[in-house]
């Protein structure tokens, strides 16, 4: 349960500096890109450089590593495309109900138990992330726009299918420096299909890279490098449609709450239903 903790917070973490971002001018693409190079060298650091390239390329997990890199970054930009496009509104409901992939591909393909209680919490925990995030009236927006979301929706939950696949048949339980190096290998791949765009948008002058980009870049990997590790360690020890719905279900209720008390953001009757649903949901998935 400490992992499910650890990782909670650093995900929290991570959608409140996303928000501070915001607030202070910072590019957020800028941020991101920098994060994977800083969460890899973290990454390495952690297991003191006890890594090669060689070492790295000959590993069974190396291509999933390159995978998961890939998802990562499409995964942003796509999120970044359908909130431009189709709106904050679905492209958040969308993102949050990913977690039906990984839930039923754990279920189906690693027999995760399915009670009736699970199964309940499951639906509620759905009808908890529509609530939490409705703001008002959801636009309607043309069947080409909602191709967005729907990629959206299924890059993360592939991303977290892949997380779990990785941990399962390549890596294992008690590999701890395996999991680290396959994480941190990931997050290089990451930066490496994000730089070209970075050094595009910089020496196009559609953005300049500036310092406040690049420390907020290091202060975001090393949140991203934390909430991986342990997202990494809680699935190596609970059950993939445990512990993703309770991981996210607590970042939208804590996310919701402290922008309620610390940013003073506005919470509708329909957001504050949501909320007291992902408690009920956490219990019901939890007792499952």
């Amino acid at each position: 349960m400490n992992f499910l903790l650890f990782a909670v917070t650093a995900s929290s973490l991570i959608l409140i500096s996303f928000k501070i971002f915001e607030k202070f001018g910072i590019d957020s693409f800028t941020a991101i890109t920098v994060n994977y190079i800083v969460g890899a060298a973290f990454g390495y650091n952690y297991i003191d450089w006890d890594v090669s390239a060689p070492g790295i390329i000959s590993s069974n997990w190396f291509l999933m590593s390159a995978l998961t890199g890939l998802t990562l970054i499409i995964s942003f930009v796509l999120f970044s495309l359908s909130a431009q496009k189709a709106g904050i509104a679905i492209t958040a409901i969308s993102s949050r109900m990913a977690v039906i992939t990984s839930v039923l591909f754990g279920i189906f393909h690693f027999g995760d138990s399915a009670g009736i209680v699970k199964i309940s919490g499951i639906v509620l925990a759905i009808l908890a992330f529509y609530l939490t995030f409705r703001k008002g009236k959801l636009d309607r927006p043309s069947l080409s726009l909602l191709i967005l979301p729907l990629s959206v929706f299924i890059l993360m939950g592939l991303n977290d299918i892949i997380l779990k696949v990785t941990q399962y048949y390549f890596i294992g339980e008690a590999n701890d420096k395996e999991q680290i190096r396959y994480a941190a290998t990931a997050f290089m791949f990451g930066f490496l299909i994000g730089i070209p765009a970075l050094l595009y948008r910089h020496f196009s002058r559609q953005k300049r890279v500036c310092l406040k980009d690049i420390g907020a870049g290091i202060l975001l990997g090393l949140l991203n490098w934390f909430s991986t590790y342990y997202l990494l360690r809680g699935l190596a020890v609970m059950e993939v449609s445990l512990f993703i719905p309770l991981l996210n279900i607590s970042v939208v209720t804590i996310s919701a709450l402290v922008g309620f008390f610390i940013f003073r953001e506005k919470l509708n009757l329909v957001n504050k239903i949501g909320i007291i649903t992902a408690i009920f949901a956490i219990i019901l998935i939890a007792r499952g």
